[in-house]
């Protein structure tokens, strides 16, 4: 990652921390240097992690955007930069209060994502693909609730140690799980914005026939 990628990221992760604090007054962001600094320093130690398992024959070989994510996700996961401070009332905690940090890891991840997606949108040969990848990223979701939700869900109650390298119980492969979820996220987004083009395609040939047929 080039130094002007680098502070364009520790700027977005300040942001996010920041956006994800307001969300409630229980909530304490920490944004500053230091801890961002600490984010990105777990990155490059996951980031060493995976080049473990890619292919000794190709050492230069760059890591693809799906493996970032799961980078930093890990490297927020493990650094937590947002604080659940109890204010003293009766009030139960909220989930989005106790799983702060486990958002703000996933959200990273699709955003790292997200930028990948813009570059190609530039430099891909397709019309189709330049358009497709011009769009938002697409998150499934259920009728009541949001994929974030289920997927923060999956790393919570003690399974955060597994992906923490200080801890006994980390298991290094568990990165390229959640590695693989975003390739299917990614995918899936993909997928998604593609078949709305091909029906906002077929619906506009649709009238173009119903016009003619009208002049004839």
């Amino acid at each position: 990652m080039n130094s002007e990628k680098k502070k364009y990221y520790k700027k977005e992760l300040k942001i996010l921390i920041e956006t994800l604090s307001k969300k409630s007054k229980r909530l304490v962001g920490d944004n500053n240097d230091k801890k961002i600094d600490e984010i990105f320093n777990n990155y490059e130690q996951y980031r060493a992690i995976i080049h473990k398992y890619m292919d000794n024959n190709e050492p230069e070989k760059l890591m693809d955007r799906h493996k970032i994510a799961a980078a930093f996700f890990c490297a927020i996961l493990k650094s937590k930069p947002i604080s659940y401070i109890p204010d003293g009332s009766s009030k139960d905690p909220l989930f989005c209060e106790l799983r702060a940090n486990e958002q703000a890891a996933f959200i990273f991840g699709v955003q790292i994502l997200q930028d990948y997606i813009a570059d190609k949108a530039i430099n891909s040969p397709s019309a189709d693909d330049k358009e497709i990848y011009k769009k938002l990223f697409h998150i499934p979701g259920t009728e009541d609730d949001s994929y974030i939700h289920w997927f923060v869900k999956l790393v919570v109650d003690g399974v955060g140690e597994y992906f923490d390298f200080d801890k006994p119980k980390f298991e290094e492969k568990l990165i390229f799980f959640i590695s693989h979820i975003y390739f299917l996220l990614d995918n899936n987004s993909y997928q998604h914005h593609k078949i709305n083009l091909l029906e906002k395609r077929i619906e506009r040939k649709q009238k173009e026939y119903a016009d003619l047929k009208k002049q004839i």
